[in-house]
């Protein structure tokens, strides 16, 4: 036995004396592998992100020598994370998620293989976290890969290719595509039928990314119509409750990300609100910029447009980046929470 093959041996080992979900996880993967979906899944995601990059290469971004042609070489990998990775994350891979994880457990249950998993040396717990860690790898692998590919293209294209950011918005796709997946995972576990769990981690998944917004604003409006809650509290209250939007955390992380601005977690955050808030109290009472007004050309007339910029202090720290991100990765834990109580409770 080689060296490395001893010591994966011996760490092997050591993860099942250890961690009693680990067996668990490790069987979940192991049957995803046997089962070619984590090929399939690989497949799916390089497309999704390798397709964009394979045809800049083909594009002489580096024609000529005028200053658009060089903008379009340092912006183009900005460009095409901002406008059609965020989107393919935000939209396609909860989706994907779902397929992974939403008969995680209650297929197990129809089928009655749960009750011979649990009279093995295994709690329920240890089923729970086993089945959320497991399905995460399932997702998060070949995510990663494809991840990886699509930054050797870029390393390949005419794109000025920043190492940093790319591996940042990595992070945090990474990141929110596993909490899609625990999530999932975490309703199947409060769900006996594979049906009902697939529902309801569709209708999850779709007031998520469509409707949470629309609440939270219209919650906004009640604070202020009904329960003459104005001000900075009213938009202290309102951020806060987009930010537990995983989606929207994740969106206004890559945001401040790509931001090249000197501000750019005060840009993200206050890009997050519609035409109808109070921009001047959010930006000024909340975000703790200033509230100013910059010329601009329009009509062949000069005109005065308010604008929001860094003031004397930064944006409040539970506003900022890591935060956010502890946010998101947060629906983890309160996830598998709530299915434990759930599935602690049911009759298999």
């Amino acid at each position: 036995m080689s060296t490395e093959a001893g010591a994966l041996a011996n760490f092997d080992r050591a993860m099942r004396r250890t961690f009693s979900w680990y067996t668990v996880s490790k069987k979940e993967f192991k049957d995803a592998i046997r089962s070619k979906g984590l090929w399939l899944l690989g497949v799916i995601f390089t497309l999704l992100f390798v397709s964009p990059v394979a045809g800049a290469l083909y594009l002489d971004f580096g024609a000529g020598t005028s200053q658009q042609a060089q903008a379009i070489q340092q912006q183009g990998m900005q460009f095409l994370l901002s406008s059609l990775y965020t989107n393919t994350v935000t939209i396609l891979v909860p989706i994907i998620a779902i397929f992974v994880g939403y008969a995680a457990i209650s297929k197990e249950r129809t089928s009655g293989s749960m009750k011979i998993l649990l009279s093995l040396p295994h709690s329920r717990r240890d089923v729970l976290v086993g089945k959320v860690i497991g399905r995460c790898a399932v997702l998060g692998v070949p995510l990663v890969v494809s991840l990886a590919v699509t930054a050797a293209f870029l390393m390949a294209s005419e794109l000025a290719f920043k190492p940093e950011l790319f591996a940042l918005f990595s992070l945090f796709s990474v990141l929110y595509a596993l909490v899609f997946v625990a999530i999932t995972v975490s309703i199947s576990g409060a769900f006996k039928k594979t049906l009902w769990s697939g529902a309801a981690s569709f209708m999850v998944y779709f007031y998520s990314t469509f409707l949470w917004n629309a609440t939270v604003n219209s919650f906004g409006q009640l604070l202020q119509q009904r329960l003459g809650v104005t001000g900075a509290i009213r938009w202290h209250l309102v951020l806060l409750l987009k930010l537990a939007n995983p989606n929207q955390a994740y969106k206004t992380l890559t945001t401040s990300m790509l931001n090249t601005g000197d501000t750019p977690v005060l840009r993200a955050r206050l890009s997050m609100f519609g035409g109808n808030a109070d921009t001047q109290t959010i930006c000024t009472e909340v975000l703790n910029g200033t509230w100013t007004s910059r010329a601009v050309q329009f009509g062949g007339q000069t005109v005065q447009v308010p604008t929001c910029n860094g003031g004397g202090t930064p944006v409040p720290f539970f506003y900022s980046d890591p935060v956010v991100a502890v946010f998101m990765v947060a629906w983890i834990g309160i996830a598998a929470t709530v299915s434990y109580y759930t599935f602690s409770l049911a009759d298999l």
